[in-house]
């Protein structure tokens, strides 16, 4: 994520501060056979090699997903010896799509972390002797606007040190890609919602935004 503007970088600094933080939908993509996902069967896949983060991730997108009316499953639950597809064939990759519609599931939720940025942020505070000093003479009063020959005495000199500090902004990008697996291969592809997130205060607000997100997006 670039930032280009001061403001920006100053309304980061004071949501990173005030221990604010908040996901926000980033990129949605919906095909032409797109069609809200109520009343349909979903399982819900989370890629991640970590088996606790797997669960937690597809309990709370399930969760958000049935309350607006979706049959979504996770798959750690409909699934339990579900592996990772290392040998990514067409015919692998065909095989592990039957036995999920054999067990009912046309639809398919996919989530990923699909990656994280780092950026650095340059804040600055103080650095001024005064308000007066810091804003000009002729703002002090209106008539020193007009006429700053006039106008009032400077201000007394307030030393305010300057300090400059870094920080370091992360942000998490995730995903998800819904499938139709009852159509033609190059037909599939229903969806794809891409999420971000800095400086999230807990994993837990990731996982609760960002189902949050998704149940929005697919109801």
């Amino acid at each position: 994520m670039t930032i280009k503007y001061p403001f920006a970088i100053l309304l980061l600094s004071i949501l990173l501060f005030s221990g604010c933080s908040g996901m926000k939908l980033s990129n949605s993509y919906k095909s032409d056979s797109f069609e809200n996902l109520n009343k349909k069967k979903v399982l819900v896949i989370s890629r991640t090699p970590l088996e606790d983060i797997r669960q937690e991730y597809e309990l709370e997108i399930v969760a958000k997903l049935k309350s607006k009316g979706i049959n979504a499953v996770a798959s750690h639950i409909a699934f339990p010896n579900l592996k990772r597809i290392d040998n990514n064939t067409s015919e692998r990759i065909s095989e592990v799509i039957s036995q999920f519609r054999k067990e009912g599931f046309d639809h398919l939720l996919l989530t990923s972390l699909k990656d994280v940025q780092e950026q650095e942020v340059l804040q600055k505070q103080g650095g001024y002797s005064s308000l007066n000093e810091y804003y000009g003479n002729k703002y002090i009063t209106l008539k020193g606007y007009y006429d700053d020959l006039n106008a009032a005495p400077r201000l007394p000199t307030r030393e305010i040190e300057e300090t400059t500090n870094i920080i370091l902004l992360t942000t998490y990008i995730l995903e998800a890609v819904t499938y139709n697996l009852s159509l033609e291969e190059e037909k599939r592809l229903l969806s794809v919602t891409t999420a971000e997130v800095t400086n999230p205060d807990s994993g837990k607000e990731v996982r609760r935004a960002f189902a949050t997100i998704l149940a929005s997006e697919l109801k």
